[in-house]
């Protein structure tokens, strides 16, 4: 029995991989490294030495001294080395403040130890419980202990949302395009905001770009304040900081916490699709990638089967590389488990962004959130489009002979077939972007792999169960594609699905404007050109403001330069409109 359950996770694991290949979703496993940045060489023989002018400046030999001394303590895990690597900060921050008229002080050595002191402060002052990001830094001096506090510039955040810090290094990662960094003052850092729930529609763990600096604390009101501070800066909201009156380039690294959540987390879409009953709450749903901002434009991505909010990772990348995007809009994501049939996901979609506009804007006075942006991949896109419809009695007519409220059933099964079938466009969407969206299906879902995969998606016994006893109350009346089963999503994405034929004839909300990425050049059997997973035809939508084709696999959609560019000046566009309609 053992060796017979094995063969069938080996069967239902590599059935699954195929499936991934010809569905175009993202691969098992995590994509690039991420490493501590490397330090400077310490010259351990200074220390045995008198403390002269040896680089031409007194502070930038003491930072040397400091920063050899803290090294060495640092290898004897002596958390005095906290302490040394502050001096060493310090001087150098002295040095670098009467030479920041020189355009090259930032590739100089000084700005080398500087830098490398500030990531080990980070590293090594966590490690030793002196440095809490979201209060300040304990050191001790020839005075005593100090606390350096913490300044927090340009976050629409508190300080709370900063429980642990990580310096960049030498990251790789296959999956973006671009890296979007710069050299400058200060340190790129990696923030997380760790939470025991998500209750707030933002996920229970989230990173975020910072650029941390020491420099001289020049505001006399601040609590328990001294000569130095550290300021954590947000990148998103500018690149320079102002210091002696006039504007300094920040170090930057935009592109880290995208590369650091790609390459650390564990990706679980394979259990989400064979067993979406398995998703708990917390790894599904509706989350803002950051704080609500009154006035910003949501914009909501969707990914398709097989897949996780993570295919995302490149547009919001790129995204976050534009000024103007980050001026005037959020990003927020849908994640869900991609086995069960999409209406539930949609509905379950439909729900939440109710609840979140509630949520954050009870008294509804922030215009922005009715200009809502949606952009959907794949399957993703099906979920979008029944946002925007109006379902009327067209969806239930395709898989029931009788009307709804004929039908018997128990409440919490009418009230699931209510939410699912019966629905009206939502009020906060004002533009759908569909991205190699099979608004008619795909021949891969029909075919032998895609029955296959639809066989081994396992059905809640609990949902089995009360879909055994709807039909039973109600001999006759339902079709055979919702009579078999629970129609799972590889199901409900065959061209020849009642369902999906009747999706595809809602009417959508002629004020909503859509538009369509197809991509193509791979020639399918029996369907013609497409991105070898959806066909061409299946792709276009007919009420498209605007089609770009582009030349790219379904898998590579996402990542395609012609679809970034298109995106881009959709939202452009969508910025200009909702400026003028607000005006």
């Amino acid at each position: 029995m053992q060796h017979l359950n094995l063969s069938i996770r080996f069967l239902a694991f590599s059935l699954t991989v195929i499936l991934s290949v010809f569905s175009g979703c993202t691969s098992l496993v995590r994509h690039g490294s991420w490493s501590q940045p490397s330090l400077v060489e310490a010259d351990s023989k200074i220390l045995n030495q008198r403390v002269t002018i040896r680089s031409g400046s007194l502070e930038l030999t003491r930072a040397e001294v400091a920063y050899a001394m803290a090294s060495e303590a640092s290898q004897r895990d002596d958390a005095r080395c906290v302490d040394h690597y502050f001096e060493a900060a310090q001087f150098s921050w002295q040095e670098i403040e009467s030479r920041l008229h020189e355009k090259c002080v930032h590739d100089s050595f000084v700005s080398a130890i500087y830098r490398s002191s500030l990531n080990a402060l980070v590293t090594e002052g966590q490690k030793y419980q002196r440095f809490d990001p979201r209060i300040g830094l304990r050191v001790q001096t020839h005075e005593g202990w100090i606390k350096v506090p913490c300044i927090y510039c340009g976050f629409n955040r508190n300080p709370n949302d900063f429980n642990s810090l990580f310096a960049v290094g030498d990251y790789t990662t296959n999956e973006l395009n671009h890296l979007y960094r710069q050299n400058g003052l200060g340190v790129p850092i990696v923030a997380v905001r760790s939470r025991t729930t998500s209750d707030d529609f933002q996920r229970k763990q989230s990173m975020f770009s910072a650029t941390l600096i020491l420099r001289s604390n020049s505001d006399d009101s601040l609590p328990n304040g001294g000569p130095l501070i550290l300021e954590f800066h947000n990148p998103l909201e500018s690149s320079t900081v102002v210091i002696q009156e006039s504007d300094t380039p920040l170090a930057f690294d935009k592109s880290a916490p995208v590369a650091k959540v790609l390459s650390t987390t564990q990706r679980n879409y394979f259990e989400a699709f064979l067993q979406p009953s398995s998703v708990t709450t917390g790894d599904s749903g509706l989350f803002m990638l950051e704080p609500y901002v009154a006035g910003k434009m949501p914009v909501l991505m969707v990914h398709g089967l097989l897949s996780d909010r993570l295919t995302w990772a490149n547009v919001v990348n790129e995204l976050r590389s534009c000024d103007w995007f980050n001026d005037r809009f959020q990003i927020w994501v849908y994640q869900y488990p991609t086995g069960e049939p999409f209406l539930g996901s949609a509905a379950r979609l439909r729900r939440q962004l109710v609840e979140l506009s509630d949520f954050l804007d009870p008294d509804a006075t922030d215009p922005a959130l009715d200009h809502m942006v949606m952009v959907g991949h794949s399957m993703g896109g099906l979920i979008n489009k029944l946002q925007i419809s109006q379902s009327g009695d067209t969806l239930w007519n395709a898989i029931a002979e009788l009307p709804f409220e004929a039908v018997q059933t128990e409440p919490q099964m009418r009230e699931r077939l209510r939410e699912a079938f019966f629905f009206e466009a939502s009020p906060i969407v004002s533009r759908v972007v569909f991205v190699g969206t099979p608004h008619r299906g795909s021949v891969l879902a029909q075919r032998a792999i895609g029955r296959l995969g639809s066989l081994l998606i396992e059905e809640p016994p609990e949902l089995k169960k009360a879909h055994r006893k709807l039909l039973e109350d109600n001999p006759g009346v339902f079709s055979n594609e919702f009579s078999n089963r629970v129609p799972t999503s590889v199901d409900l994405l065959a061209p020849d699905s009642r369902l999906l034929k009747a999706i595809d004839q809602l009417p959508l909300d002629p004020s909503v404007k859509v538009h369509s990425i197809v991509g193509q050049g791979r020639w399918m059997l029996g369907s013609g050109d497409s991105d070898g997973v959806v066909p061409v035809s299946s792709a276009k939508q007919a009420n498209a403001l605007s089609e770009k084709m582009v030349m790219a696999k379904h898998s590579d959609l996402n990542r395609n330069p012609d679809m970034i560019e298109e995106l881009l000046r959709i939202l452009r566009e969508h910025l200009i409109e909702a400026h003028v309609e607000r005006e």
